[in-house]
């Protein structure tokens, strides 16, 4: 019933929309600029992220993406997790709890969410360190509040340190200056029969010197009435073991002050606070017990001091504050047994101090030295059984580990055009990149860093590349010291060391035409020492973490975006193959493929405005291609052979349809939006990989009504 309305609401609001368009002229001009900068964003926007610095795109040393806030807007994305889910080369599974992103043919695997890639506010971490997950839902920063998102695959430790491993996610907020309105939105939703719903404001602007920006946002999801998908030969879930209470309510704030006169330089303080808070059914240690809950709180307050020292020489200091620890309402619930449920202890504050000069000795060639200290206190992670007599017992094993968790990094990088550096005019068009970073930790060592890479612009927007670079992802206070949850659980190895990764990429991007532009890459990696979950032998009775992988992932990844009159369109396609090397007890060294990662995925989708009727559609969807199960569900399917006798998950394609409204004013002569959009428009059946005895269900058919009012 509420959906007839919200479908009867809709279409009065677009009747009215195009009632409108009869009596004015079509706005043909707003129109073209649209769509010219949407296309224009891909190639000509500045980004930060590749060598912090502002650089056109097709001169960044890296394979780079980005969604714009256009972007954003008119595939109606409500989460960072659902736009990188658009970017070739990059795969996003769930457990309805946290997604979780896995990159290039790699992923973290069990009870990693995205802890491949280094996530950041711009250019501030945001993972929960304990655990080095990035959480990507709606709790990760209000969608409204963000400019564009860059996507950086390969290795960048060289330039960010640890956990820039496989790549970086850099999301650039807006300013009060370029925000054109606040607005304040809301949207309905119908998923798996049960009604959501959110709501998210922005607002900020300019006075003088200052400039001030405030988001926040808060939804309401339920995910309730799915059923887990038996491993092939397995009959232990029947159609009556669904998900009961599977909500969550993302909340997230984001705050930005800056203050700048041209003889003081800048100062920006920034803020950002999230709240995860969701009830999950399907995580491996607490299926459909309808009793997890699980509730962190993450965030982060920073201070950020900009000054030109003087001519061509520019320094950035900055000092931050972070903290995250779980909330009152959490419980972990193993069984089903209301008698006993676990709780955990865990925690972290960090300060973060860093700062950089650059010399620019003209517009390309230029040097970057900088250092950073990062001091991480951990509470480690400890389960606790607890009694509803109020008796509370530390659960056996695990490691009492060093609290204070300190790196000191150093870094250099050059910029170097030999063509004006030394005035050789036959080397004009050749631009040469080289980082190198030291970084000391009191945990796991010393660990070298760097990257190099040649740019060559073969015609006017048109540039190839090619990149070398080594990479490392520390482990986790949570895999190093954690006891189990239960009996057999995974317990901390202390002896974990960092994963490294060597990364060869080759690249060729740029204009076809002035409405087609294109990005296509090759790429290898090498991954020593990759952490991997070893399941239970012999006297040894819990899961445990250990350096036992190797692997060599190799790949293409295409991108092809097109205008055309009144239409945007994407198309990407990604073809990876990955091997895992490693020691088997019962069969030696052997090589096989590795899991959770599709072979082929190919994305697409497009944007038409019709500006007769002052409505726009969209259409987008994804074909992911078949993917081998986890390690743990193949042990379920055959205990002795899992290693070279699996079983893998069908492949799907996905589609989805939405319909927006243009120029409609229904308050106070200010733009109201209208959408509504349908994911899954086919109602397809899927399943991502599962870690226990069964594989996730994906969300069936969803309904999503979303009004947008500028103020």
């Amino acid at each position: 019933m509420k959906i007839k309305f919200l479908h009867l609401l809709l279409i009065a609001s677009l009747l009215f929309s195009s009632f409108n368009s009869f009596s004015q002229e079509a706005d043909t001009s707003s129109t073209h600029l649209l769509f010219e900068l949407s296309l224009e964003d891909l190639m000509d926007v500045k980004i930060v992220s590749a060598v912090r610095q502002n650089q056109n795109i097709t001169d960044a040393p890296s394979i780079v993406s980005v969604i714009t806030e256009n972007q954003i807007k008119e595939r109606g994305y409500l989460s960072v997790d659902e736009a990188l889910n658009s970017i070739a080369g990059l795969d996003v599974i769930t457990d309805h709890y946290q997604p979780n992103l896995g990159i290039r043919g790699v992923n973290g695997g069990l009870r990693s969410w995205s802890r491949l890639i280094k996530v950041m506010i711009d250019g501030q971490n945001v993972s929960f360190r304990s655990s080095s997950d990035n959480y990507l839902d709606a709790s990760l920063i209000p969608i409204e509040a963000i400019e564009r998102i860059e996507i950086i695959r390969g290795p960048n430790s060289a330039l960010f340190g640890k956990d820039a491993f496989l790549g970086v996610v850099n999301i650039i907020t807006k300013s009060g200056s370029k925000l054109k309105n606040a607005s304040i939105s809301h949207f309905l939703a119908r998923v798996n029969e049960n009604p959501s719903f959110g709501l998210s404001t922005i607002w900020g602007g300019t006075k003088g010197n200052f400039d001030f920006i405030f988001a926040s946002s808060y939804s309401q999801i339920d995910k309730s009435g799915l059923s887990p998908h038996n491993v092939p030969g397995s009959t232990i879930y029947n159609n009556q073991d669904i998900s009961q209470q599977n909500e969550s309510n993302p909340f997230s704030i984001f705050a930005k002050l800056s203050y700048e006169k041209e003889n003081l330089g800048k100062f920006v303080f920034d803020i950002n606070h999230q709240i995860i808070n969701s009830y999950a059914e399907f995580l491996d240690w607490g299926t459909l017990t309808h009793n997890n809950r699980i509730s962190l709180f993450n965030a982060y307050q920073r201070l950020v001091y900009t000054k030109d020292l003087f001519e061509n020489f520019t320094s950035n200091v900055s000092l931050s504050h972070s903290t995250g620890k779980p909330l009152k309402q959490e419980i972990l619930d193993t069984d089903s047994d209301p008698s006993e449920w676990v709780e955990r202890d865990i925690g972290y504050t960090s300060y973060d101090l860093g700062g950089n000069i650059s010399y620019f000795f003209d517009d390309i060639n230029n040097f970057t030295l900088g250092v950073d200290y990062i001091t991480d206190i951990h509470d480690h992670q400890k389960y606790y059984t607890v009694t509803n007599t109020g008796i509370r017992t530390l659960n056996p094993g695990g490691t009492e580990g060093i609290r204070n968790f300190n790196n000191l990094g150093i870094y250099l990088q050059m910029i170097l055009n030999a063509a004006e550096f030394f005035d050789i005019n036959y080397l004009n068009d050749l631009t040469l990149t080289a980082g190198y970073r030291f970084d000391y930790h009191n945990i796991y060592g010393d660990v070298l860093t760097y990257r190099l890479a040649a740019v060559y612009h073969i015609a006017d927007q048109l540039s190839t590349k090619i990149m070398y670079g080594t990479s490392f992802n520390a482990p986790s206070p949570a895999q190093l010291y954690t006891n189990p949850i239960f009996p057999g659980d995974i317990i901390g190895n202390p002896e974990l060391k960092p994963e490294q990764a060597k990364t060869l990429e080759w690249a060729i991007m740029g204009k076809l035409t002035d409405n087609i532009n294109f990005n296509t890459n090759l790429y290898y990696t090498i991954i020593d020492d990759k952490i991997e979950y070893l399941l239970p032998y012999g006297e040894t009775t819990n899961i445990t973490a250990a350096n036992i992988a190797k692997i060599y992932s190799a790949g293409i990844e295409s991108e092809l975006n097109i205008s055309y009159h009144n239409s945007v369109s994407y198309l990407n396609y990604s073809y990876q193959k990955t091997i895992n090397e490693r020691t088997n007890p019962l069969h030696g060294l052997i090589k096989v493929e590795s899991s959770l990662y599709p072979h082929h995925m190919i994305k697409f989708g497009e944007t038409y405005k019709i500006p007769k009727y002052n409505i726009k559609l969209n259409i987008d969807g994804n074909y992911i291609s078949s993917r081998k199960a986890s390690e743990q569900n193949n042990f379920i399917y055959d205990p002795i052979n899992y290693t070279i006798n699996s079983y893998s998950l069908d492949s799907y394609f996905l589609f989805n349809f939405m319909l927006s409204s243009m120029n409609l004013k229904l308050l106070d002569n200010n733009e109201t939006i209208l959408s509504f959009k349908i994911d899954n428009l086919l109602n397809t059946k899927y399943y991502y990989p599962g870690f226990k005895d069964y594989d996730i269900p994906g969300l069936g058919r969803l309904f999503t009504f979303r009004i947008t009012q500028m103020l």
